[in-house]
C-alpha cells in the first residue's frame, strides 16, 4: 500500500468514527492580524474572490470559503487553474479520451459553474505520478516558464483586470499536501500581486493593490500524521459548518461539488467523508510586499 493509498484508507477509517468528529488543527500558535477585516465580514461585504491553484480539483480544498462566496453570497469569483492534471490518474471505467487533461479540464468547466465562477484554465505541465518522482518546486517553476510563460505575469494581468478584493491561494511552504506546484502556484500568485501593483510592470491595464491575501493551510489531525501540516501559523478561522444553502452547511456544499471530478473519485469520495470531520478552515492573512517567497528559490 503506498502512500496515496494509506491516506485514503485513513480518512475513510476516521471519517466514519463517532470519536474524530470535529477534531482540530496541527500543532502551532495562532498569529494575530491587528487591524485586519475578518474574511467572513470581508465575504459578506461581497468581497470578489481570487483562486489561484495548480490542478483541476484543489478548489475542494478551500471549497467552504468558496461555498459561502459564491453560491451564498453571489460574490464574484474567479479561479485561475494553471495545469489540466494531465500527470494525474483517470478513475473513468470509460477511459479518459482523448485523453486525462482534456477530460479533466471539462470536469474543472463544470465545477467552477457550480460556485458560479469565472474560469482561466491554463497547460502548465503537470508533474506525473508516483508522488516520490516530483522534481523539486524550483525545477518545476524553471520548468513552467521555459515552455509556457510565466505565471506571474498571466496572473498579474488577471489581477488588474478581475481587480479582486481577496486572493486565495495554498501555503508557499508547504503548499497543503506538500505538493510542489501547490507551493510555487503560491509564490507565483503573491510574485503577481507586487507586479499587478507596480506602475513600472509592463502590463496592460491600471495598477491595483490586492488588499487582502491568504494562504490556505493544512492544520487538521490528519496532516500530523503525513507530514503535511502547514509550518504557518494560522491567522484567522472560518467556521466551515456555518449554514451555506439549501440546508446545507459550506463544508457539506464543498463536498457535493467535488462530484464532477469523476477521474480523481478516489481521491473525491475521500474528500467528501473527511469533510464530516472538519469544523474549521485555518487562514493565514499574508503581506505579499513584506512577505516574499521567491518560485525558483532552490530546495
Amino acid at each position: 500500500m503506498d502512500r496515496r493509498d494509506f491516506l485514503k484508507a485513513s480518512l475513510a477509517t476516521a471519517a466514519g468514527s463517532s470519536m474524530l468528529p470535529m477534531i482540530g488543527g496541527c500543532a502551532g500558535q495562532q498569529l494575530v492580524r491587528e487591524g485586519a477585516t475578518p474574511i467572513d465580514d470581508l465575504l459578506e461585504g461581497g468581497a470578489k474572490i481570487l483562486w489561484v491553484a495548480p490542478h483541476p480539483d484543489d478548489e475542494s480544498m478551500a471549497g467552504p470559503v468558496l461555498a459561502k462566496a459564491g453560491p451564498k453570497l453571489g460574490n464574484p469569483i474567479h479561479m485561475m487553474v494553471l495545469t489540466h492534471g494531465d500527470g494525474g490518474e483517470c478513475n473513468l471505467p470509460e477511459g479518459c479520451e482523448p485523453s486525462v487533461g482534456a477530460v479533466r479540464g471539462e470536469e474543472m468547466k463544470k465545477v467552477a459553474a457550480l460556485y458560479g465562477a469565472t474560469l482561466d484554465h491554463d497547460w502548465y505541465w503537470n508533474a506525473p505520478l508516483p508522488v516520490e518522482s516530483f522534481p523539486p518546486r524550483h525545477e518545476i517553476a524553471k520548468k513552467w516558464v521555459k515552455e509556457n510563460g510565466d505565471p506571474t505575469l498571466k496572473i498579474a494581468k488577471t489581477i488588474r483586470t478581475f481587480k479582486p478584493d481577496i486572493l486565495l491561494t495554498f501555503s508557499p511552504l508547504h503548499g497543503f499536501t506538500g505538493h510542489p506546484e501547490h507551493q510555487i502556484s503560491s509564490r507565483f500568485a503573491t510574485a503577481a500581486v507586487r507586479m499587478a501593483a507596480n506602475a513600472q510592470a509592463d502590463l496592460p491595464g491600471e495598477t491595483f493593490r490586492v488588499e487582502n491575501n491568504y494562504f490556505f493551510l493544512n492544520r487538521y489531525w490528519i496532516g500530523r500524521l503525513f507530514g503535511w501540516c502547514d509550518p504557518l501559523p494560522y491567522t484567522e478561522i472560518f467556521d466551515a459548518s456555518q449554514p451555506c444553502i439549501d440546508e446545507m452547511t459550506c463544508r457539506k456544499v464543498a463536498a457535493e461539488y467535488t462530484r464532477p471530478h469523476r477521474t480523481q473519485d478516489s481521491d473525491m469520495s475521500a474528500v467528501r467523508k473527511a469533510y464530516t470531520m472538519i469544523q474549521n478552515c485555518y487562514l493565514h492573512r499574508t503581506d505579499p510586499f513584506i512577505d516574499i517567497y521567491d518560485p525558483f528559490e532552490e530546495v
